[in-house]
């Protein structure tokens, strides 16, 4: 037992550090390239800091934990949000951190939250009708998300074009690294290697380890997996912070997980004993539930942009509100993970 957490913790080590510098070479490859403001680099760096759970997710399809699968999914989104409530905590001024970002992250949170409730909606039907429709192997459900997926990025690209919300805004300056683009790929490559080898060790580990301790899968995947595979998000958007790059933090907690949503299409097109959000535990649309919460918080605290911040803490009160309901998610799914 204690060798699984061993290689659980060892293999959530190796992917923070190959995430981080996954992240990295890609900002580099797409600025090198000159396609970091199309929407080719805005899929290479949503690639780039999802690789984690899309690695870990297919896995624990391949190996028939679908549990694990969707619940590092939605756990994963709850945990980069999380983030958002974090980074106001250690970089608190005078004013709450969302006051920072620009207005336009606003269509990449909606499009996140829009992915989401197409998911819990497909779980709500599939447990109360018994009902399951597929196209090819993979369900109508994941092709819907999808295609949801290309339009909104095509509508989020077209918008960027246009920023009317954003003229008074003022930009950040980017820092970019003076590395060559044939080291940056070189980087990109092995770390994505290393990443792929430590989610299918991690998929496997934790799937062994709800095994022998009775913890219900759904648990192992919403929080213990999701924390691991999300902890090259956290470091990257502290990182971004802590030089001044907020609209490049919020960038890629929203566009992390838009990704994540479809990762469901994977992880189904993966999974050979049905359709995966049929055969998942009615547990999720609670994580689900608590995914569209911090969204719509973190949106709205976007849009509203108060400066009333929470007591002696100077955190603004929707980093404060995401950070109640994650906690109290966390102790709901653990009570009903234990009881299953």
């Amino acid at each position: 037992m204690l060798n699984l957490w061993i290689q659980f913790i060892i293999m959530a080590i190796l992917i923070v550090i190959s995430g981080t510098k996954l992240s990295k070479y890609g900002d580099i490859i797409s600025d090198r390239t000159g396609i970091g403001e199309a929407l080719i680099g805005s899929i290479l760096i949503a690639l780039a800091t999802s690789l984690p759970e899309l690695v870990t997710s297919i896995t624990s399809s391949l190996v028939g934990a679908p549990n694990i699968a969707i619940g590092n999914v939605f756990g994963s989104n709850t945990f980069n949000l999380m983030i958002l409530a974090v980074a106001d905590i250690l970089y608190s001024t005078d004013e709450p951190i969302m006051l920072r970002m620009r207005y336009s992250n606003i269509l990449s949170g909606l499009l996140g939250t829009l992915l989401a409730i197409i998911v819990s909606f497909s779980m709500l039907v599939g447990h109360l009708t018994n009902l399951s429709f597929g196209f090819m192997g993979v369900g109508i459900d994941s092709v819907v998300l999808i295609l949801t997926y290309v339009l909104g990025l095509r509508l989020i690209f077209r918008y960027d074009k246009k920023n009317p919300l954003d003229q008074k805004v003022v930009e950040e300056e980017e820092i970019i690294e003076k590395i060559p683009l044939k080291k940056a790929i070189i980087g990109f490559l092995i770390s994505s290697i290393v990443i792929v080898f430590a989610g299918i060790r991690l998929s496997v580990t934790g799937d062994q380890i709800a095994t022998m301790t009775g913890i219900d899968q759904s648990f192992i995947g919403s929080i213990m997996v999701a924390a691991a595979t999300s902890l090259p998000e956290l470091v990257a958007t502290i990182s971004a912070i802590s030089i001044g790059a907020y609209n490049m933090a919020l960038g890629n907690v929203f566009g992390s997980n838009i990704f994540n949503m479809i990762i469901v299409f994977f992880a189904d097109l993966f999974y050979r004993d049905g359709y995966i959000l049929a055969s998942v535990d009615f547990i999720h649309v609670i994580t689900s539930m608590i995914v569209l919460m911090m969204s719509v918080i973190a949106i709205m605290g976007l849009f509203y942009r108060s400066k009333r911040t929470v007591f002696a803490l100077k955190i603004g009160w929707d980093s404060f509100l995401i950070g109640i309901i994650y906690f109290l998610g966390v102790y709901l799914l653990f009570r009903l993970g234990i009881s299953v």
